[in-house]
């Protein structure tokens, strides 16, 4: 049985390798399309990550979308789940675009599938830059 300090040791390792990862897919980002400005925002004791970048897009008003693609781990119960989605906020709108979710997983889990939660990111955030916003929502 794992001790509380056990756990706590596989939480950072977890919140570390995503951390880590995400910033290199941000500056890799960066490099194939210098015009969007990416930056990531990091909340690791939230387990929250955020990669934001630049939208030249209108939506309901003339003032440019915020847009970002946030990956959110939280616990329930025993287990954890995972998400990926992109988020789009007007002044008086917002709209989210679900890429993935894990749901029941272990820390243990989703260490062994952090390479691929970081290429589902970074996929969902390349089709959410070019993504056109539909004007009839």
């Amino acid at each position: 049985m794992k001790t509380k300090k056990d756990i706590e040791n596989e939480r950072t390792k977890l919140i570390s390798g995503i951390t880590n990862q995400l910033t290199l897919l941000v500056d890799d980002l960066q490099k194939q399309k210098p015009e969007k400005a990416f930056t990531i925002h990091v909340y690791e004791e939230n387990m929250y990550w955020c990669v934001n970048w630049e939208s030249t897009k209108l939506w309901k008003t003339d003032q440019f979308l915020k847009e970002y693609f946030q990956v959110q781990i939280w616990k329930s119960s025993e287990k954890y789940s995972l998400e990926g989605e992109h988020r789009v906020e007007d002044i008086f709108e917002h709209l989210s675009d679900q890429y993935f979710l894990y749901e029941g997983m272990t820390i243990q889990d989703l260490i062994l599938m952090t390479d691929e939660i970081v290429e589902k990111t970074r996929a969902g955030v390349l089709e959410a830059v070019d993504k056109e916003i539909d004007s009839s929502y």
